[in-house]
């Protein structure tokens, strides 16, 4: 008999000898300690849990709420209902346009899903959306009850989506959204956020607040900035990493009781979205004066000259170098700035006392202290035709330099400097320093 003929034999066959025994492990029905399966409703045992219909079947839904009064750390809930296009235009550095929808307030967006690592493979198990109603903070959350109920719960979330202005997230344009699409592109649905404007809240929270006091790198993790702009501390907080697994325990076992922690988590990360969102727009509305500190009104002048509105950026490079709480190194990068706006603006002589006032704060072995020292350099043979004064900054830049290019091109201009100079007959240079 040929393998063939003993494959078909094998079909045919209705004898349990030749039946392939199901393993449960491979399947995703929830089983109870003793391997058998769990019957499972709508509702997956999460408090306050509700089904919502949908052409595709039921899918699960949280609604709470944080009161007008909840204190977020050091805000209240109310404090945080601040919309501004404009100024998320200047933050993101996209326009922000919103679109005519029925529910006239943005939509924060926050996913937790199977994996961090994105792909095909990575499912959204709970979309959290968040919006301001009457000076409160709403939640709503789509929880995926089992993976067969995700084409469900997808159309649900596309029709809550059509309903926004525009969205705000947090790292969405490289993960929330991107996950989405590829779900919503699997089941052929057609996907909401192709026209939807969309602020993402990350680049912009980086350029502000990347910077710590000490002058060193903080984090930018949500849960970090909540702490150091809100003064909120998370307690008994569940860490990213472990999420997927609380989800798979339910996903085999039907035990929703670890995943109220997650919802929690993803509350509190809708909430945090919404007000570190609105710290940022009431920071450039109001300018330097709301500023916690020196490297707050650096990146704030930054963002500012960015939006070609000098006059501000100037108040907050000014003030950064100023503030009693300014580190040496933060105060010369606010002074470098300063001078690199006024040189842009051709206003050379107010831009060579900044250069100065820089190099006064310490021995121009910086950064910027030895552009400084090379600006006033320049200023001083093209401008003010000191060529004396030029050389000494010039032989000052030699020593401070340790670039091999850059000394040479110092090098070039002390050649050029002393040629002028016995042209016109003066008295001769010093010796050249080499080292």
């Amino acid at each position: 008999m040929s393998t063939l003929d003993r494959l078909r034999q094998i079909v045919r066959s209705s004898g349990a000898a030749t039946r392939v025994p199901v393993v449960r492990e491979l399947t995703y029905e929830p089983v109870d300690p003793d391997g058998l399966p769990v019957d499972r409703t709508i509702t997956p045992g999460l408090a306050g849990a509700d089904a919502v219909s949908t052409p595709f079947g039921p899918v699960a839904i949280i609604d709470r709420e944080f009161g007008a009064d909840w204190q977020l750390g050091q805000v209240r809930v109310e404090e945080c209902d601040v919309v501004s296009p404009e100024a998320l235009t200047a933050l993101t550095g996209r326009e922000v346009v919103p679109r005519a929808a029925p529910r006239p307030v943005p939509v924060f967006l926050d996913l937790e899903t199977t994996g961090l690592s994105g792909g095909a493979g990575t499912v959204a198990f709970l979309v959290g959306c968040g919006w301001f109603e009457g000076g409160a903070f709403r939640t709503r959350q789509f929880f995926l009850n089992g993976y067969a109920a995700e084409r469900a719960l997808l159309h649900a979330v596309a029709e809550f989506l059509a309903d926004a202005p525009f969205i705000v997230t947090y790292n969405g344009r490289t993960f929330d959204i991107p996950v989405m699409e590829m779900r919503w592109q699997f089941h052929r649905i057609e996907a909401p956020v192709d026209d939807l404007p969309h602020v993402d809240m990350l680049p912009p929270a980086r350029r502000l607040w990347r910077a710590a006091e000490d002058g060193a790198e903080r984090s930018c993790r949500l849960v970090a900035l909540e702490e150091a702009l809100l003064g909120y501390v998370r307690t008994g907080d569940v860490p990213g990493w472990e999420i997927p697994q609380r989800y798979f325990h339910f996903v085999r076992h039907g035990d929703a009781a670890p995943l109220e922690p997650v919802l929690l988590h993803n509350r509190l990360d809708l909430m945090s979205l919404a007000a570190i969102t609105a710290r940022a727009q009431r920071l450039f509305e109001h300018g330097h004066v709301l500023a916690r500190d020196a490297n707050e009104c650096v990146a704030l002048g930054r963002l500012y000259r960015r939006c070609g509105r000098s006059a501000l950026a100037h108040a907050c490079f000014r003030r950064a170098a100023e503030r009693a709480d300014a580190v040496r190194s933060v105060r010369e990068d606010a002074l470098h700035e300063l001078a690199l706006l006024l040189r842009r603006e051709r206003r050379f002589h107010e831009a060579a006392e900044v250069w100065r006032e820089l190099l006064a704060l310490g021995h121009g072995r910086s950064r910027a202290g030895r552009e400084a020292i090379h600006a006033l350099a320049v200023h001083h043979e093209h401008r003010e035709k000191d060529l004396l004064e030029a050389r000494a900054l010039a032989l000052r830049a030699l020593q401070a330099e340790r670039d091999p290019g850059q000394r040479d091109a110092v090098r070039y201009r002390l050649a050029r400097i002393d040629r002028k100079l016995a042209e016109l007959g003066a008295c001769p240079p010093a010796p050249l320093l080499t080292d």
